[in-house]
């Protein structure tokens, strides 16, 4: 029987390309995170053989491919300020995790991904502190590690 235990344990880790082991880190200063996984369908129209005038077709589904975007967003902390300057400007490919940081008993691990930083919004109200939003997207197949 399930014991509904909940989590607030969902972190986005930017990679900093180093090989051979590349480390991934939480950027300081965000403080909400959306994840939305999709799964891009197609579809045929099938008759139906023994009697195809008669009986309505029916449609029939299959994936045809697979996206993952991220929301991020915080306030900006000046010693994450020019990863995420340079990520933006560079327009290049960084490796991302989603990361569920819970044990293995209780379904933690991390989804692995390419991705690009699609849109990187800065605001400010009045004398307020400078916050921001982004929105990552995937570069290639997501890969999901368990928790060790």
């Amino acid at each position: 029987m399930g014991t509904g235990n909940q989590t607030t344990r969902l972190v986005v880790q930017l990679g900093d390309g180093a090989t051979p082991t590349e480390n991934f880190a939480h950027t300081c200063g965000a403080n909400s995170f959306g994840v939305t996984l999709t799964n891009n369908l197609g579809e045929n129209t099938v008759l139906d053989c023994d009697n195809p005038l008669d009986v309505p077709a029916s449609i029939v589904r299959h994936l045809e491919s697979q996206d993952t975007s991220v929301t991020i967003a915080g306030m900006v902390a000046t010693e994450a300020w020019p990863t995420w300057r340079q990520w933006s400007d560079n327009g290049t490919e960084k490796n991302i995790r989603i990361f569920l940081d819970e044990s293995a008993a209780d379904n933690g691990g991390y989804w692995g991904l390419p991705a690009f930083c699609q849109q990187l919004e800065l605001n400010k109200e009045s004398s307020g502190k400078v916050t921001f939003s982004a929105t990552i997207s995937g570069a290639g197949q997501r890969t999901w590690t368990d928790a060790t």
